[in-house]
């Protein structure tokens, strides 16, 4: 998933601090194309099936075992916390907003599965956001999902320059998560509708923002939407040695992590969403999500494709990531048991 950094407007264009936001920007909207080549890894492996991740990913690179694992665990997760919301708000009435969508699928996959939501709404950089475009302009099982779900045959537009895609139910917008304007702009663009059950998806997101402009998101969520579930999945404890290490991998190629500092404990995440006027539902790190919450069959199938020797090394690696979720409104739509530890 990616995000952005706005590159201060007020420097000259030949500014050295110019030039290392816009690295930074290109960085950041690189670890969209990372996670999608490690997804693609999995889905080669049959960790998880995606029939349409390939059409949006061109590099083929197995991943180590590790890495395979940890990213079948992040996505199981999230697919079955939205397919419990799904459930919990009734067949065709979730509203999705994903916040840093990078080249995720799951609009396209509930589509092609009966399991269409009311509204699903993407929001990323613009650079992220035109790549995108593109790809569905070229893909015509692409714009047939979209275009499936039009009150009238072709109203859906897609403006490759502006990186938008606008359609009675799927939306795919340009903004910098760091300016809340901009996130305001690109929700009014997609026809975010504040009364209905909206899940928001944010994967990979906060480490890259500073508290100041994540603080700003969660709170005009909890402002503008009157039933709404967050989910939040990123990076945790940078102050161990596995942690600074960890930091330091992602960092050394130009991307600053201010908010794994500013949220560095599951205890921090917790606050946030309490300040931001969540009900906090359950914060767990990914291990506990994998053992306890991740559906014990696909679990067992999944552990049989590749051989994992460095459990230690595992466990480390999955307790710095964390699965957070708080929610708002009607609370009978979150008592669904495949939401973890509720």
């Amino acid at each position: 998933s990616t995000m952005s950094f706005r590159e201060p407007r007020a420097l000259p264009a030949s500014s050295s601090a110019q030039r290392k936001w816009s690295h930074a920007d290109r960085c950041i909207q690189g670890t969209n194309d990372d996670a999608s080549v490690s997804k693609m890894s999995c889905v080669s492996l049959k960790y998880f099936e995606d029939a349409f991740l390939p059409l949006f990913v061109r590099r083929r690179t197995r991943r180590p075992p590790m890495i395979n694992r940890g990213y079948f665990a992040r996505v199981q997760a999230i697919r079955q916390a939205v397919a419990a919301f799904q459930r919990g708000v009734g067949h065709g009435q979730a509203q999705i907003l994903s916040l840093g969508a990078g080249f995720d699928t799951t609009f396209f996959r509930l589509s092609a599965a009966g399991a269409r939501p009311r509204r699903y709404v993407e929001v990323d950089h613009k650079e992220v956001t035109c790549s995108k475009c593109r790809l569905v302009q070229k893909n015509a099982a692409l714009a047939d999902l979209i275009d499936a779900g039009e009150a009238a045959e072709g109203s859906s537009t897609i403006d490759v320059d502006g990186g938008t895609i606008l359609s009675d139910t799927y939306t795919l917008a340009p903004a910098d998560l760091r300016n809340l304007e901009s996130v305001k702009g690109a929700m009014a663009q997609g026809g975010v509708d504040a009364a209905a059950p909206t899940l928001v998806l944010m994967e990979c997101v906060m480490a890259y923002l500073d508290a100041e402009a994540t603080r700003a998101i969660l709170r005009h969520l909890t402002e503008s939407l009157e039933t709404c579930c967050v989910l939040i999945y990123d990076m945790i404890g940078p102050d161990d040695p596995f942690g600074k290490q960890l930091i330091l991998n992602v960092e050394s190629r130009g991307c600053p992590l201010p908010g794994i500092r500013s949220f560095p404990t599951a205890a921090s995440h917790a606050a946030l969403l309490r300040e931001s006027g969540f009900t906090v539902g359950g914060i767990h790190n990914m291990l506990e999500i994998y053992e306890r919450y991740v559906d014990p069959a696909e679990r067992k199938r999944t552990e049989r494709i590749e051989f994992l020797d460095e459990l230690e090394e595992w466990h480390l690696i999955m307790a710095h990531y964390c699965l957070s979720y708080g929610f708002k409104g009607s609370l009978e739509l979150f008592q669904s048991p495949e939401m973890p530890c509720l």
